[in-house]
């Protein structure tokens, strides 16, 4: 069956290729999932040939037991590429519905992340992929998707081809993370045919997969010494609230991360418990021993500052434009009135 199940899978590549016009990318997911099944298979003593309705149902219940629920979609929907509409095979294989997974959504610490970074020190390509993913706040799919011509070194910027929703836009990087890029570039290997312009490539000499990407997060994780569930996209989570934390408004984080809604963006953004503790005093004058809430007894003489603090808290969703309209109000009454801010909740 050797040189047999060589043609076949080379037939199905180039099916995938000219008949359903997939990507480099998805081939390569679909030939991942096909390996999966010819690993199992291998101890059945038949032929690709030969399987029938009973093979598939026993293989079935194999990844019930071995795999997620959501995991076991793309799993199905290869199997009924390869069997039904390559093959021709008239069997039946039901992909299962998907379930919404329960994430942590919480952003990585400072400490954390330090303890990644130092993880991945002395593997070049592990050391670019974490430091893309976390100075950049990409996607998965936009990481494995990168050329080595979208990276402009002089720049320290990223082009992102073909984005969510098909978009294309530039990122900014740190020098740290493009330092780490040129070195993982000094030592890549000679790529595959169709391969030669990937930036980075997996142990096989080919563009990395998004199986390759996740396994290799969840390796430095524990490498780390790290216990909770690390997944890719905890890097964007992480990197949109530093963003935010560090004073950029929704939209220049926008810009940055390609989000189209700025009601999903908000919905990205973690504030660290620290960053409130401090926001916090600095509203309610923790500080000021003689007086713990001088906003409230001091005359409106930095009534700007505080618009901007409204303003700031309806860009990020606190507020609704109702509120912010009654709390300018206020604010332009206090200063023609000598008034002071009845409400500091607002801020």
């Amino acid at each position: 069956m050797g040189n047999t199940q060589k043609e076949l899978l080379e037939k199905y590549r180039q099916w995938l290729k000219i008949e359903r016009g997939n990507s480099d990318s998805t081939i390569e997911n679909s030939m991942a999932f096909l390996n999966l099944f010819l690993d199992w298979f291998k101890d059945q003593k038949k032929t690709i040939e030969s399987i029938d309705q009973a093979t598939i149902h026993r293989y079935l219940i194999h990844c019930h037991d071995h795999y997620s629920r959501n995991s076991l979609i793309p799993i199905t929907i290869n199997l009924r590429k390869f069997f039904i509409h390559f093959l021709g095979k008239d069997i039946i294989i039901k992909v299962p519905g998907p379930r919404a997974p329960s994430r942590d959504k919480s952003s990585l610490t400072q400490k954390e992340i330090e303890a990644i970074l130092s993880a991945a020190e002395g593997n070049p390509l592990e050391m670019a992929i974490i430091k893309t993913l976390y100075c950049t706040g990409m996607r998965k799919f936009e990481l494995i998707g990168l050329d080595i011509s979208d990276v402009d070194f002089e720049r320290l910027q990223i082009t992102i081809r073909h984005g969510k929703g098909d978009r294309d836009r530039t990122i900014n990087m740190t020098r740290s993370c493009a330092v780490a890029i040129q070195r993982w570039l000094n030592v890549r290997p000679k790529p595959k045919k169709e391969h030669e312009m990937a930036l980075f490539l997996s142990g096989k000499r080919m563009r990395i997969s998004g199986f390759f990407v996740s396994y290799l997060v969840k390796k430095i994780a524990a490498k780390a010494g790290i216990t909770k569930n690390i997944y890719v996209h905890k890097f964007r989570i992480t990197n949109v609230t530093m963003l935010a934390e560090a004073g950029l408004s929704p939209m220049e984080i926008k810009a940055q991360s390609g989000h189209k809604d700025i009601g999903t963006l908000v919905g990205y953004i973690q504030h660290s418990p620290n960053r409130i503790r401090k926001s916090y005093d600095r509203v309610f004058g923790e500080n000021n021993h003689q007086d713990l809430n001088p906003i409230i007894h001091t005359q409106m003489t930095d009534t700007g500052e505080y618009k901007k603090m409204a303003i700031q808290k309806y860009l990020i969703g606190e507020i609704d434009n109702n509120t912010l309209h009654s709390i300018l109000a206020t604010l332009d009454e206090g200063k023609t009135k000598k008034k002071t801010v009845s409400d500091p909740s607002y801020f």
